[in-house]
């Protein structure tokens, strides 16, 4: 399989912003291209290969969201789309993925009746396949890789103000969607819907961080990212829970035989009693000095007052 790191590797704080935003872009972009094609044509070797193509999909897009303003706008605007295009293709390939073997082991099960359904998982995971490999001749076709080494090259600073340095930008680009994460989690969470849009925010910072750790010092990577991604393997697995319900619900209006529907109707059963347990869980985790420490965290090394903690400032 292809290594890929989620950090960008020897870049330092007082590197010109261009010279990082073009190495970032690079190793996005050609990850991306490198679990493409193997997504694409070899997926029944390793389901991690479409996975890893929608990883390297979103981890690209933040590349573009953070670094965009340093390249054409309409280049920028036809990497978006490609990369769209992947990751919606292998977002619905993978979720069957990980449906078809999560059924799959608990119908191997003694007295399950789940055989014909997990078989009807796999007949629609290949049919989830072709809008994948066409979404990967599409890219092929509009040069996806030639035009990443286009969108590279023509990064450039485009203000009449100085270019800051790597560590600066860092600073200026990551506090605001930090504190849309800490906005997000003031919500009420009781609400299923503001625990998903809490990590969907959380994901935007930990996106962030991997691409701008090395404008700050070894803590940031080793202490608060690893706090950070605490919070959001909670989140996680909340969300695992959730969707396995709307799947489960999905399914069971599609099987004929009663067996499975009463089997799948055990198993939504058992999710929502789960999801009840680690939203209740997550509460109670996620306190208000809690919330404070963090936010007080990312203030240290940001040197702005965060969201969490504006009103005790």
């Amino acid at each position: 399989m292809v290594q890929s790191s989620k950090w960008i590797e020897g870049v330092k704080p007082e590197q010109p912003l261009t010279e990082v935003a073009r190495q970032a872009l690079r190793q996005r972009l050609r990850t991306v291209w490198d679990y493409a094609p193997m997504a694409a044509k070899k997926f029944e070797e390793d389901i991690e290969y479409v996975h890893q193509l929608r990883v390297a999909t979103r981890r690209a897009r933040a590349a573009l969201q953070i670094f965009g303003d340093l390249v054409p706008q309409g280049e920028r605007r036809r990497m978006k789309k490609m990369l769209r295009g992947l990751r919606q293709a292998a977002g619905d390939a993978r979720d069957l993925d990980v449906l078809g073997e999560r059924l799959g082991k608990i119908a191997k099960k003694k007295g399950s009746h789940l055989g014909a359904v997990v078989e009807q998982i796999a007949n629609r995971r290949r049919k989830a396949q072709k809008p994948l490999t066409a979404a990967y001749k599409d890219a092929k076709h509009k040069r996806f890789k030639k035009r990443s080494r286009g969108l590279e090259n023509a990064v450039s600073w485009k203000s009449d103000r100085p270019e800051p340095t790597f560590g600066t930008a860092a600073r200026i680009t990551l506090a605001p969607i930090v504190n849309e994460f800490f906005a997000a989690a003031q919500a009420d969470l009781t609400d299923i819907e503001a625990l998903h849009q809490m990590r969907i925010a959380g994901k935007q910072v930990r996106y962030a961080m991997e691409l701008l750790a090395g404008a700050f010092d070894r803590s940031f990577r080793g202490e608060l990212y690893a706090t950070f991604a605490e919070v959001q393997q909670k989140l996680g697995t909340i969300n695992d829970h959730a969707t396995a319900i709307v799947m489960f619900n999905q399914w069971i209006e599609r099987v004929d035989y009663n067996g499975s529907r009463a089997e799948l109707a055990e198993l939504i059963a058992n999710e929502e009693k789960q999801l009840d347990a680690k939203c209740q869980q997550f509460r109670q985790w996620w306190t208000t000095e809690r919330a404070e420490e963090l936010a007080r965290d990312f203030e240290a090394v940001l040197g702005t007052v965060m969201l969490s903690t504006a009103d005790e400032a």
